[in-house]
């Protein structure tokens, strides 16, 4: 009996010990990537140095990078470069790039998600790591146009209705107007005050109406045409202006 609990406790340490080995031959296999999460500009593209931190017994290469769509695991570009390390652990280093071109061509083809990813394999085995980029994170407020450009207004026809139509070099882009202006050449001759919210891809309406005898007393000035201007801004700080321009009648 007492032969048989030996034999029990034996078996039972053999298992411990095969289970530690197997965790710790686990825990040297990883691999990091620094940075995880980048910030992609559009408008500028995406020039980055990153890290790659490896832990693989016997070391490990990886003979490309790829950058594929992370919502269909699709390939969209490969960088033939081959990153290497000996021994057990490595920390190798590669310039990372996405121009601003590129971006776009992506983003228009239905692309969000973009990781660029590596597998590092060795004798101990395989695994990667991507750094992840949010293509709709990263745009920016191309441009605003005013539809329609050019609007008739009199002393007795006052009200002006328009769209502003924004658009964006990539992404989803909300951008905030704090008042529009009626200018003429650097003067304002008067100001809404309404700020507005617009959305890329979605025309805001907006109705304006001048303010008794303004019209009449700028044909008296001999002015016969003014601008109604609105600036918007992105979260980027980025800003577009647009304007109508407003021909005055009596």
């Amino acid at each position: 009996m007492k032969k048989n609990i030996l034999t029990a406790l034996g078996v039972a340490a053999i298992g411990l010990a095969t289970q530690t080995t197997s965790m710790h031959a686990l825990a040297q296999q990883i691999v990091t990537v620094d940075p995880g999460d980048a910030w992609l500009d559009a408008s500028e593209g995406y020039r980055q140095t990153v890290t790659w931190r490896v832990a693989s017994r016997g070391g490990a290469a990886s003979p490309r990078g790829v950058f594929v769509n992370l919502d269909n695991n699709q390939e969209l570009a490969v960088v033939d470069q081959i990153l290497e390390f000996n021994g057990d652990r490595g920390e190798v280093t590669e310039v990372v790039q996405i121009s601003p071109v590129q971006a776009r061509s992506w983003h228009t083809k239905g692309v969000r998600r973009v990781g660029y990813r590596r597998v590092f394999a060795g004798a101990a085995g395989s695994l990667s790591n991507h750094i992840l980029f949010d293509l709709d994170a990263g745009g920016r407020l191309a441009q605003v146009e005013a539809s329609p450009p050019v609007q008739t207004a009199s002393g007795k026809s006052r009200q002006l209705m328009m769209a502003w139509n924004l658009d964006s070099d990539i992404g989803e882009i909300n951008a905030y107007s704090v008042s529009g202006q009626f200018v003429v050449g650097d003067r304002v001759v008067y100001e809404v005050v309404q700020p507005m919210t617009a959305e890329v891809g979605k025309p805001l309406k907006e109705t304006v109406e001048l303010p008794p005898g303004l019209v009449d007393d700028l044909i008296a000035q001999g002015i016969y045409e003014v601008r109604y201007t609105r600036t918007f801004v992105d979260n980027k700080d980025t800003r577009r202006s647009a304007s109508v321009l407003v021909r005055l009648t009596q």
